[in-house]
């Protein structure tokens, strides 16, 4: 069963919490992104 509350004085956690999501969302996607274009190199210098 789902709690639902509605106290104002755990509103700012909430808030927190959502911007935390946003920034490892947005850490992840970066990280996913560097990983996938690492293999379209076409010139690879150590090679």
């Amino acid at each position: 069963m789902t709690i639902v509350l509605n106290d104002p004085s755990v509103w700012p956690v909430i808030s927190g919490f959502r911007v935390t999501s946003y920034f490892e969302v947005a850490c992840f996607t970066a990280v996913l992104y560097d990983w996938g274009a690492r293999d379209t190199i076409v010139y690879r210098q150590n090679y």
